[in-house]
């Protein structure tokens, strides 16, 4: 069983990591839009990210921590 110190280390690691992939898709799709729609000009805006982002967090993190999971356990077996 591990320590609460490397389960909240993990968690976090996850969180971080969630976050981040949150930010490169609200980027992403935000820079496909506005090719589509032919802008040229910078379209992201923070503030909007950071609403996509708080409002894909929570799904992502399962993602995150599902994979890490998975991938554990077909490692070792």
């Amino acid at each position: 069983m591990k320590n609460n110190s490397s389960a909240d280390r993990e968690i976090k690691q996850y969180s971080q990591l969630a976050r981040w992939l949150c930010l490169y898709e609200a980027v992403n799709i935000i820079s496909d839009k506005a090719e589509k729609m032919g802008h040229k000009g910078d379209c992201l805006k923070p503030i909007p990210i950071n609403k996509y982002i708080n409002e894909r967090y929570h799904s992502v993190l399962k993602d995150v921590e599902y994979e890490f999971s998975n991938n554990l356990h077909t490692r070792h077996h």
